[in-house]
């Protein structure tokens, strides 16, 4: 009786055991929990300011933009895209299509954000459309919420 008592006693605890080591070694592998909530990722918003244009009304001298936020992602590029057209018909203006951007130099700051360029207006061209534009860390690219148009 006393073998057979052992034996039990054995299986008992190496039952206890092993249901032991497998609950540390679940709670070893559970995901821990992160009190801190991951923030929120805000990006750039802009608006696209009345460009400024030379005394002979023939050259942008400069384009201005206006950030209302800069958002807590990295803006890597900004400035105005634009396009001379013969008309004011409306265009798609985006970065990397067809239409030249004017990149802006010093870094982006809350407000007013101006930069000179010096652009002479193409012959044959009586428009000028253009907006301003973000590119954030990751690449993606925000538009100013409105753009504007000029007819010389």
């Amino acid at each position: 009786m006393m073998i057979f008592t052992d034996k039990l006693i054995r299986r008992k605890n190496l039952f206890l055991l092993t249901g032991l080591f497998m609950t540390l070694v679940a709670v070893s592998c559970a995901p821990k929990y992160d009190p801190k909530p991951a923030p929120d990722r805000r990006l750039p918003e802009m608006q696209t300011n009345v460009a400024t244009f030379s005394t002979s009304g023939n050259a942008v001298e400069n384009f201005n933009l206006s950030f209302t936020s800069l958002g807590n992602v990295a803006i890597e590029e900004y400035g105005i895209v634009y396009a001379f057209l013969p008309d004011t018909t409306a265009v798609n203006l985006v970065i990397g299509g067809a239409y030249p951007t004017a990149k802006f130099k010093n870094a982006p700051r809350m407000g007013a954000n101006t930069e000179t360029f010096n652009i002479s207006f193409p012959s044959g061209m009586h428009a000028l459309s253009y907006r301003a534009y973000a590119r954030v860390a990751g690449g993606e690219v925000r538009y100013a919420t409105n753009r504007l148009n000029k007819t010389y």
